[in-house]
């Protein structure tokens, strides 16, 4: 793929090495000149072209050849900046996949409803791996789809649990959750209504985040 980044801050910067190494063409725009010099010094020899200038500004987009662009993912520090370049990527010049870095997580909506594909708030993602990485409380949460409206959790079931040996259609679980798999030992199991729970499974499930603590609370409690 031809990648434009707008933005060559640590995220563009590390960003813009990640995706060389899988052979994409990458070219980057930053309006700050001595970052440029860093980031040409760093990035051309591996094939990464720096324009010095503003990605908000059409003449600087076309400098990047950006109507012969797959992508553009603006992630400069302001919010502002990474919008306007992907409505200008987008509107003008026609460009079929964009993607923003959002700084404050309140305006992914905003960025939603003004046409950009992928509005990626950095302190979301952080929060996510966080949940991912530390399991505290016997659920820990693999992925987060749909910015973050429905994950996907991996549940410890206790070995208290509440419901043991009662099938899953006679379980009360929360409405919008749905569990996909239990891992029993080495056995993967496809639940059915059939199937029953036992203390020490590992519960794969999928939820609305709304729902997620009601289903936590349901399969987290004692007898």
């Amino acid at each position: 793929m031809y990648i434009v980044i707008v933005g060559g801050g640590k995220v563009g910067y590390h960003l813009a090495k990640t995706l060389c190494t899988t052979k994409h063409r990458i070219i980057m725009i930053e309006d700050n000149k001595e970052l440029c010099m860093k980031i040409v010094n760093d990035l051309n020899p591996l094939g990464i072209s720096v324009i010095n200038g503003d990605g908000t500004d059409i003449n600087f987009l076309i400098d990047a050849d950006i109507e012969r662009a797959d992508a553009l993912i603006a992630v400069t520090g302001r919010d502002q900046d990474n919008l306007i370049a992907c409505q200008l990527a987008k509107q003008r010049f026609g460009i079929k996949k964009t993607i923003a870095r959002v700084n404050n997580p309140k305006n992914i909506n905003i960025f939603e409803q003004f046409g950009v594909d992928s509005a990626v708030s950095s302190t979301r993602h952080i929060a996510d791996i966080i949940e991912r990485e530390v399991d505290i409380s016997g659920i820990r949460t693999l992925i987060t789809v749909k910015n973050s409206k429905i994950s996907i959790n991996e549940i410890k079931i206790p070995s208290d649990f509440h419901a043991v040996d009662r099938q899953l259609k006679d379980l009360h679980l929360p409405e919008n959750s749905i569990l996909i798999s239990v891992i029993r030992e080495e056995k993967v199991i496809i639940p059915n209504g059939f199937t029953e729970i036992k203390p020490g499974d590992l519960v794969i499930a999928i939820s609305k985040n709304g729902n997620m603590k009601e289903l936590e609370d349901y399969l987290l409690s004692s007898k």
